[in-house]
């Protein structure tokens, strides 16, 4: 997929991995919608792309994902603003605190919330572009994390299979939509600075072993998925030990 002139909404975007995304969708000539609850944050962030990017290049909009609401209004002055949709990246997550029901809230019903928004924009069926939706889960989405709130992996795993599901859906072809899952193993941000562990030797000897991803690997990866037209249903794992890894859709089960 060639980037000039596509336009792109990126949530968790003030910070960290979204903010990392956005500059390098907004590096090959896209057009970004930087979404946040964090507005200081967010505000300064869209001003930095402004400054470098160009004034039209770069919008914030303050946003809670787990307002359905506020994401509709979110899409309303995307769409107003930059007159269509081509890629959706669903990043906001939260992974430092107990509270499980804003945690199902923010990291599974935010990313199926602006999935299906996405979908009602880019669809060709409804007069839209086509595009990309892209869900950021984790390593914990594909394999157990026993030193993690059990509801946090839980949530990265409802991530992977839901977006391999509409990767499925046979309509995905006529809507021209694909759908991707990126999967990062711990990454140096402030969301690693700040997770809450159960089991913190555990975890320690886990970081030890896989290592900690630089931003940067991670944003290969991302870069990766978005450019890559063929990669509807692709898982794609981001390891500091192992690389970038590439998991193509599975078969679909005609029997269970």
């Amino acid at each position: 997929m060639s980037l000039n002139g596509k336009v792109a909404l990126v949530t968790g975007a003030a910070q960290g991995l979204g903010k990392a995304f956005s500059e390098a969708l907004l590096k090959k000539g896209a057009k970004v919608c930087l979404v946040d609850v964090q507005v200081k944050e967010g505000e300064a962030t869209t001003a930095e792309f402004q400054k470098k990017f160009g004034k039209d290049k770069a919008l914030f909009v303050r946003c809670d994902v787990t307002s359905k609401d506020e994401f509709e209004e979110t899409f309303r002055r995307a769409l107003k603003h930059f007159g269509h949709l081509d890629i959706m990246v669903n990043n906001a997550g939260i992974g430092n605190e107990r509270d499980y029901i804003r945690m199902v809230n923010i990291n599974l019903t935010g990313v199926i919330t602006g999935t299906n928004l996405a979908i009602q924009a880019m669809s060709r069926e409804n007069g839209g572009h086509g595009g990309l939706v892209l869900n950021v889960s984790s390593t914990a989405g594909l394999t157990p994390r026993a030193y993690f709130e059990p509801a946090y992996s839980g949530t990265k795993f409802g991530v992977v299979g839901f977006t391999r599901s509409w990767s499925f859906n046979p309509h995905a072809q006529k809507m021209g939509i694909r759908f991707a899952c990126l999967c990062p193993a711990f990454t140096a941000t402030r969301l690693l600075d700040g997770a809450n562990t159960i089991l913190p030797e555990e975890a320690r000897k886990m970081i030890e072993m896989v290592g900690i991803n630089k931003v940067d690997s991670v944003v290969d990866g991302f870069m990766q998925l978005v450019e890559d037209e063929q990669c509807n249903g692709a898982v794609m794992t981001v390891v500091a030990r192992q690389g970038i890894k590439y998991h193509k859709k599975p078969h679909a089960l005609s029997k269970i």
